[in-house]
C-alpha cells in the first residue's frame, strides 16, 4: 500500500514538473525579427549550338643572341635579338579561365 502511495506521488510530481517545463517552454517567445532579401539571378541564354570562343595570345619572349657562327658552323653572325614563342596562341571557351 505505501509502495502504490510512493509511486503515485512520484507519477504526481514528474507529470507536474512535466507540465510545467512544458507550460514555460511555450510561453517563451522569440522576439528576434527576421529580413527577407530578395535575390535576384540573371541567366544567359545561347541559342543551341552556338559556343563562345575566346582567343588567347601566345606567349612569347625576346632573348638576346651573342655574336658567333651559327649552328651549323657556316657563318659568323652579328649579335642581335630573337622572339622565342613560348606557348602557341589559341581558342578558348568562354568560361574556362582556369582550367587546362
Amino acid at each position: 500500500m505505501i509502495e502504490k502511495l510512493v509511486t503515485m506521488k512520484t507519477f504526481a510530481v514528474s507529470s507536474l514538473l512535466l507540465g510545467s517545463l512544458l507550460v514555460s517552454g511555450c510561453s517563451t517567445k522569440s522576439t528576434s525579427a527576421v529580413e527577407v532579401i530578395p535575390q535576384t539571378r540573371v541567366a544567359v541564354i545561347t541559342a543551341p549550338g552556338v559556343v563562345d570562343h575566346i582567343w588567347e595570345e601566345p606567349m612569347v619572349d625576346v632573348v638576346d643572341v651573342p655574336p658567333g657562327l651559327d649552328p651549323e658552323g657556316r657563318y659568323y653572325r652579328p649579335s642581335h635579338q630573337a622572339i622565342v614563342e613560348i606557348r602557341q596562341g589559341h581558342w578558348r571557351q568562354q568560361g574556362q579561365e582556369g582550367q587546362k
